[in-house]
């Protein structure tokens, strides 16, 4: 797929995470909100989601770590953040966001916590993989050589990740 366009190797990406179950079609409702007189509107939404669930994230950590666990708030938490996922098309993550609710309606304290972690790795797969949708250069050079190159960037979690907005 050298010399394949970038317009090209994005939507052979989109395709990908759809198949794997990573994205869904809410995915591209959001993304085709977007217009000329709105064109920093996906940037906004991903960045308000990645913002309120990385909170809700260290929320639950907190309340699902300590002696007793206050299970409604878990539920509400829990509750949104599957919403926020599911409505920016985080398929996988809406996903550990229902078994994660399926455990704090249990009171299952271990189980909340395995599915917890499980949770906050579709977070961050999901992040990534909006990242590479998202930021991108806006050139028309290839984004890698390969398929499985884009593919395999949707596998490196960084340490730090900032959404940055483009004029």
């Amino acid at each position: 797929m050298v010399g394949t366009t970038l317009s090209q190797q994005l939507k052979n990406y989109i395709q990908t995470m759809h198949a794997q179950g990573m994205l869904d079609h809410h995915f591209d409702h959001v993304k085709a909100l977007q217009n000329e007189e709105n064109p920093q509107f996906v940037m906004d939404v991903i960045s308000m989601f990645s913002h309120d669930a990385e909170a809700a994230i260290a929320h639950l950590t907190t309340l699902l770590n300590s002696a007793v666990v206050d299970f409604a708030m878990a539920i509400t938490l829990v509750h949104q953040l599957r919403g926020s996922s599911s409505s920016i098309g985080g398929q996988r993550m809406a996903i550990a966001c229902r078994d994660l609710r399926h455990a704090c309606d249990n009171m299952d304290k271990e189980r909340c916590l395995q599915v917890l972690e499980r949770v906050k790795q579709e977070y961050e797969a999901l992040r990534e993989c909006l990242h590479i949708i998202f930021q991108q250069p806006v050139s028309g050079t290839p984004l890698c050589s390969s398929d499985n190159q884009l593919v395999a960037q949707s596998n490196r979690v960084p340490a730090q990740w900032m959404l940055t907005v483009k004029n």
